[in-house]
């Protein structure tokens, strides 16, 4: 298990921070009014070391996966540790180094036919 923690790590501090930092400069005033709103909560919680649970939800086609790679890479800058977690296979490929809740946190995966 330590092995596999020690890779982890390794994995979240593998960023080139120059090119993610060169990222966050040109896409923060990318931002519309509701996205800067949120970027601010999230990133205002991460300083003040705050933590939380935040849950992102809008249409399609609203700038989220936009928004949070721009979290992500802004986080990562800061050679601070984060694990990107989805609910499902789906949504987590749509960001970069994201895993599903049920891989990275090592859930059971119970199967049960109801009938």
């Amino acid at each position: 298990m330590n092995d596999a923690f020690n890779r982890e790590l390794e994995c979240e501090h593998d960023y080139d921070r120059h090119e993610l930092s060169q990222s966050v400069q040109t896409n923060v005033p990318l931002l519309n009014p509701q996205q800067r709103e949120v970027y601010g909560t999230l990133m205002k919680a991460v300083d003040d070391e705050n933590g939380g649970l935040f849950f992102l939800d809008a249409p399609g086609g609203t700038g989220k996966k936009f928004l949070m790679s721009l979290i992500l890479a802004t986080i990562r800058t800061r050679s601070d540790i984060l694990v990107a977690i989805a609910s499902s296979g789906i949504a987590a490929t749509l960001l970069e180094d994201c895993r599903t809740a049920r891989s990275v946190l090592k859930l059971p995966l119970n199967l049960q036919t109801i009938e």
